[in-house]
Formats: C-alpha cells, sequence, structure tokens
C-alpha cells in the first residue's frame, strides 16, 4: 500500500524519479536489505567488500535521528539540501523541530530509494510545498546535473545536511558530491547575484548613467588609434602589486607607457604617489562606490575614469575628475535610449566578470601595444589576497578561503593556491587573449597564476627590454578624445522613446491594477472550493498575461528588472500546466505571481520617476504627453 501511494505521489509530483525507479535494474537491489532494529524500527544495511554496513542504528535509528538533529546549527530559514536519505528517520525528525523550513532530498543509490519507496509514504514530506526537489543518482554524471537543477531557480540559500554514515559507507560518492555541491553552489551563487541583484541594478544605474553617458566622449568611438603601438599597463589589486611601485614610479616619471588602474589598485597607486593615466571601472553594485571612496572623498580629480554603461551610478556622479565612457553589450537601458543620429551602429564591449578583462579587450580594440599586467595574482601569495592598503575589505586569507581554495599553476610552475572566482577570471581571460590571438601581452606578476597565452618576465626586466623609448605618453590624451568624440546622439529618437514608454506605463498600470483584482477573486474562490469558478479565473489569467507581455515599458524594462523572478514564474507555469487541479494550481499561480506582481508593481512605480528625471537631465524639459 506504502509503495503505491508513492508510485501515484511520484508519478504527480517528480515523474522523472518515477521513471527513474520503474526502470531500476533488479540485480542491483540485492545489495541492500531491511534489517529489524532491537527498538523493532527497521534500518537499512548495504553490502560493501568489507561486509554488511547500516546506514541507521541497529538499536534505535529513532533516537540516534534525534541526537543527529540535535547538532545542527544556524540553519535559519534556509533551504536544506539532504544528502543521504536512508529510511527517512532523521527527515521526520527535522520537520517535527524545523516545520517552516523547505527541503530537498538527494540520494545517491537507487537501491536504498527502492526501500525508502517501500517504507515512507512521502505525501507525509508534503511534495513541491515542503520537499521540493527529490534526486536519485543512476550515475556519477548525475550529480552536477541534478544540483544545476536544484539550484536553478532556487532563490534560498542551501544548507547541506550529510548523513553520517554515508560518510563511511559510500565515502567516495560522498566526497564526489560534496566537490560538485561547493563548485555548483558557487557558480550558482555568483549567478544569483548577478542575475537578481544586479537586475534592477542594471536598470537604474541605466537610468542615472544615461545623462552622463550622452555628455561625455566614447573611448571608443573617439580614440582616433591615437594609442596604436603604445605601452599599456593594467595594474591589478594583487599582492604582488606591493613589489612593483618603484617600477611603476619609473614608468611614470619616464613616460614609458600608460598605466590604467582597474578594480582597488587606483588606491594602492594614490597611496605611493602614483597617479595613473586612468581609472577603468564597470561594476554595477554599490560596493563600486567604495572602490573609489578615497578617490571621492578626496576630491581627487586628477585621475580620469574610463567607465562602463552598467556602472553603479554613485560612482559616476561623485566622481570629480574627467570621464569618458563605453557601452556594455545587451545594456538594455542604453539600447533602449541611445542611437546616432547617422544611424551607424555603436562599438561595444562585452560583458566580463573580471574588469582586467574587460580592459584588455578596449586595450586591444583602442590599438595598444604591448599589453602589460601587474599585480594580476589570480591567486593567493602566502596568506594575501590583495595587495596592502584595501580599507573596505579583508587583504588576508582566512580559513574558510583556504577550505575552498584549489591549486593551480604559478608564473614560474610551482602549485599555489586559488579562489574559485580568481580562477573563473583566469579561465576568463585566457578565452580572451586566444580570440584576439596577440603574442605580445606580458604579464610581470611575481608568484601570479600562470595566464596561458601571456609571457612572463619581470617588471625591471620588461623596462630594459621592452620599455626603452621615453615619453610615449600624452598627458593631455583624454583632450584628443574629447576633440575626436563624434558620437552625435538621436535626442529626439530618445523623447520618443520616452513618450512610448509613458502611454506604456498607463497600460500597465490598469493591467497591473486588473491582476491584483483578479488574484484577490481567485483567493476568495479557493477558500470556498469554488473550482468552476476558478477555471475561469485562470482562462482571464491567461488573457491578462497575454496583454502584460504585449506591453512594451513591462517587455523592454520591468520584466528584464525581475528577469529571475520571472524565470520561476514561466517555471511555474509549466509546472502546473498539466495539473488536473483546479485549487492547487490557483494557489500557486496566486502565492507566486503574486509576489512577482508585487515586485513590478513597485518598479514600474520608480521607473516613472526615473523616465521623468533623464529627460530633464537630458533635454532641459519636463516630459509633455
Amino acid at each position: 500500500m506504502v509503495l503505491t501511494d508513492n508510485i501515484t505521489s511520484l508519478k504527480k509530483h517528480y515523474p522523472d524519479i518515477w521513471e527513474k525507479l520503474r526502470d531500476r535494474n533488479p540485480q542491483l537491489m540485492d545489495h541492500v536489505r531491511l534489517e529489524e532494529t532491537k527498538s523493532q524500527d527497521l534500518t537499512l544495511a548495504v553490502c560493501l567488500e568489507s561486509g554488511w554496513n547500516y546506514i541507521h542504528s541497529k538499536y534505535n535509528p529513532m533516537q540516534e535521528a534525534e541526537r543527529f538533529i540535535e547538532t545542527l546549527e544556524d540553519i535559519g530559514d534556509r533551504h536544506v539540501l539532504f544528502f543521504g536519505v536512508g529510511l527517512g528517520y532523521h527527515i521526520d525528525e527535522f520537520i517535527k523541530r524545523k516545520p517552516n523550513n523547505s527541503f530537498s532530498l538527494y540520494e545517491p543509490n537507487m537501491a536504498v530509494f527502492h526501500q525508502l519507496m517501500g517504507r515512507k509514504k512521502i505525501d507525509d514530506w508534503s511534495p513541491t510545498k515542503k520537499l521540493k526537489h527529490v534526486m536519485v543518482e543512476e550515475n556519477p554524471e548525475d550529480c552536477k546535473k541534478n544540483l544545476m537543477e536544484l539550484t536553478n531557480f532556487l532563490e534560498d540559500e542551501l544548507y547541506l545536511v550529510i548523513l553520517p554514515s554515508y560518510k563511511r559507507i559510500l565515502l567516495e560518492q560522498t566526497e564526489q558530491f560534496i566537490k560538485t555541491f561547493r563548485d555548483v553552489v558557487y557558480e550558482t551563487r555568483d549567478r544569483l547575484l548577478t542575475g537578481k541583484v544586479f537586475a534592477k541594478r542594471m536598470a537604474i544605474n541605466g537610468f542615472f548613467n544615461l545623462p552622463t553617458i550622452i555628455k561625455t566622449p566614447n573611448i571608443l568611438e573617439a580614440h582616433k588609434d591615437q594609442f596604436k603601438g603604445k605601452p599599456a599597463i593594467i595594474v591589478g589589486a594583487g599582492p604582488s602589486l606591493n613589489d612593483e611601485f618603484e617600477n611603476l614610479r619609473h614608468i611614470k616619471e619616464n613616460g614609458l607607457g600608460y598605466i590604467f588602474s582597474v578594480g582597488s589598485s587606483i588606491n594602492q597607486l594614490l597611496n605611493a604617489d602614483i597617479l595613473p593615466d586612468a581609472a577603468f571601472a564597470y561594476d554595477g553594485s554599490a560596493m563600486n562606490s567604495k572602490v573609489f571612496q578615497k578617490v571621492i572623498e578626496g576630491k581627487i580629480d586628477s585621475v580620469p575614469l574610463i567607465f562602463g554603461s552598467t556602472m553603479g551610478f554613485e560612482t559616476v556622479q561623485n566622481y570629480c575628475g574627467e570621464k569618458a565612457n563605453f557601452l556594455v553589450r545587451d545594456d538594455y537601458i542604453m539600447d533602449l535610449f541611445l542611437k546616432k543620429t547617422d544611424d551607424e551602429s555603436f562599438q561595444y564591449i562585452d560583458r566580463f566578470g573580471s574588469i582586467a578583462t574587460l580592459t584588455l579587450q578596449i586595450l586591444d580594440y583602442m590599438g595598444f601595444a604591448p599589453i602589460i599586467f601587474v599585480g594580476q595574482n589570480l591567486a593567493y601569495r602566502g596568506d594575501q589576497i590583495y595587495a596592502q592598503g584595501i580599507e573596505y575589505t579583508g587583504t588576508e586569507l582566512g580559513q574558510e578561503r583556504r577550505e575552498y581554495a584549489v591549486e593551480v599553476k604559478d608564473v614560474y610552475g610551482n602549485t599555489t593556491l586559488s579562489g574559485r572566482g580568481h580562477v573563473s577570471m583566469r579561465e576568463e581571460l585566457e578565452e580572451l587573449i586566444q580570440k584576439i590571438a596577440r603574442t605580445d601581452i606580458i604579464n610581470t606578476t611575481k608568484g601570479g597564476a600562470q595566464i596561458e597565452g601571456t609571457v612572463f618576465l619581470p617588471l625591471e626586466e620588461l623596462i630594459t627590454t621592452h620599455l626603452t623609448s621615453r615619453n610615449v605618453v600624452n598627458s593631455n590624451w583624454l583632450n584628443s578624445i574629447v576633440e575626436n568624440d563624434n558620437c552625435n546622439y538621436d535626442i529626439s529618437h530618445f523623447k520618443q522613446v520616452i513618450k512610448e514608454l509613458i502611454v506604456s506605463q498607463d497600460e500597465l498600470i490598469k493591467i497591473i491594477r486588473r491582476f491584483a483584482e483578479l488574484l484577490e477573486d481567485m483567493n476568495s474562490f479557493i477558500t470556498t472550493r469554488n473550482d468552476k469558478q476558478l477555471e475561469v479565473c485562470l482562462n482571464k489569467f491567461d488573457k491578462m498575461f497575454d496583454r502584460l507581455q504585449a506591453n512594451k515599458l513591462n517587455l523592454r524594462i520591468i520584466q528584464p528588472m525581475n528577469h529571475l523572478e520571472f524565470q520561476l514564474i514561466l517555471k511555474m507555469f509549466d509546472e502546473i500546466r498539466s495539473n488536473p487541479d483546479a485549487k492547487s494550481k490557483s494557489r500557486r499561480v496566486v502565492d507566486q505571481f503574486g509576489n512577482y506582481l508585487i515586485s513590478c508593481q513597485a518598479d514600474t512605480a520608480l521607473i516613472k520617476r526615473l523616465l521623468e528625471k533623464i529627460h530633464e537631465e537630458v533635454t532641459g524639459e519636463a516630459i509633455l504627453v
């Protein structure tokens, strides 16, 4: 009876798991058996080369589960992933103690999962409400795929719980799972940060930055080959930068090459009384203002800022020095509002995770040669992460970072430690270097990670062999950029877009209001169990959703601002499409789409104010529709 109920539940909630269970190889079941314990509960024994090993206590598995759950700390409201399910004693105990937490199950042994299905009704664990995902591993390749699917649309932070016996019985599988889990969660955390947090920031940054973009020169459009064949030095904030200040000062004083800071290195250069020829930046987070805090608070105006269109607006607005800009590919705000008077296409810079990679692409496009990396460690040096002098974040390698560190080769061929973020940046940098196919990219970073496609040469040697011409730097280079800037923006196009969006906004407000009324009706019909009216409401919902998708302001701005949440909505639609239960289907629509609607409503009100603001700043006129 339990197995029959579970099959029904799997078919309804986790059909892919049911397919795996149905197609299982019966012979694989022979190495797992049920045994009765002294407390008259059941335990599972797994046959290994060393004999039969027990997943749960042979004496009192329920008491064992209680003690185990007691050891879990700092779960908070995080989503819990259980690796190793066994017969589920610890799951039951967890639900007793944490009734409000959602959770998912990962069982690496199909035979164990089959035994669970014959003994425990999974409906007791509230499938899709509390029990979000069930994953069963059939082969090693399943691990990353399962975890990617789990984290792809999961909004909550994950808390991993490994059943202790699995570390003993399935040691190799457990270790591989932990490694894969760390990799996938890191990638997902980075993706969520970019996709969820920066989605709104990108729109807001775009609106605030757009007037400055229009008023400052576009360096990609106006360089006119004046830097062709000139040496350029990209200075990063890695620990090795501490060794190079005298060399950089010599380069600066003799005009041997252009010095460009990326990221935090501007602070170390200023501390050493070295003024870079420009600072490159395009980080869209509010953290960017902390990077430039010293420059802004000190009202330092002698270092030009070359900023990307997606840059955090706080820095762009508060920076005292001169500015030049570049457009970042797929910046949907700039793509919507900006157009050249001659209808020519803009030159764009690709999106990168590292400002160093982005700067390399810009300098390559502008014709600099050679291009030289300084302080680009992309690895730890001893206990140091960054060069000394960064005040807004720690510069030393802590225990947590050490645990997650990976081994890489350094410029001398030795093994050193690096963080996963640094590895991603290095791989991205190497990919671009391979793409632009240059042989004159030189890495001078002592002790840094080896960067494929670069030549390692200490900076003091490079000065004597490559940087032999003095006064190659034009100290007034930005004036030349301003004079050559012929990027004329079509203001009439800008005004027309604003006008269309304002009209579209009035319609969007009506759509949102109608959705709110419809969801309220659905909530009422859910309470009264009126399935007939719920079906009517669901049909109305589909038609309203089509209107929403036809609205220009929603499609071009609001929906991209809520990109990840919208993907969750589409996933929800896909999951409920074949569900015949009007009540459960409607409940998910009310709950999930209701939250999405609240976010869209708030963003619509914000965008209205921003449209009025940029129109006045760019044209000097109030909006007239």
